[in-house]
């Protein structure tokens, strides 16, 4: 193999692997700032765990990646209880919208802080393959309690 294709495979190579990356600077030590790149798999593990701590006794939060979105799963009686009446057509919309509302505001927050573009979805706990909600930088894609749906 000729040495000018092989620097150039070289170099097509490392520019694919820095295309799915986030390059951060670690400016903590002033005469020798780190820069450190965060692969979209990093940054998806770096988002369950902020959601992890947010939802933690409450729901199941993990990465789907069927379906490339983080699931929350709720696991509490009182939070499975909830997500079954908005099945079920008993829920308050006031209640629902609470709860979808706090999830815009994770996704954008999840959005803003890790860069990660990952819808967020609450699941049906009884089947976790149905999706009630889902947001993405703090827009709904998708509300079972939405007529048009």
């Amino acid at each position: 193999m000729k040495k000018s294709f092989k620097l150039l495979l070289a170099t097509g190579l490392v520019g694919i692997s820095f295309a799915t990356t986030t390059v951060y600077m670690n400016t903590s030590t002033p005469n020798a700032p780190i820069a450190y790149a965060m692969s979209k798999q990093a940054k998806i593990n770096k988002a369950v765990s902020i959601m992890q701590d947010n939802y933690e006794g409450q729901a199941d939060v993990y990465y789907d990646k069927e379906n490339d979105a983080i699931a929350i799963k709720p696991t509490t009686e009182d939070f499975e209880e909830a997500v079954i009446a908005v099945l079920d057509g008993d829920a308050s919309e006031s209640d629902w919208h609470t709860l979808t509302d706090s999830i815009d505001d994770l996704s954008k927050t999840v959005y803003e802080d890790v860069h990660i573009k990952t819808p967020i979805a609450i699941v049906n706990p009884e089947n976790t393959d149905k999706v009630l909600y889902a947001s993405y930088d703090g827009t709904t894609l998708y509300d079972v309690m939405d007529d048009n749906n």
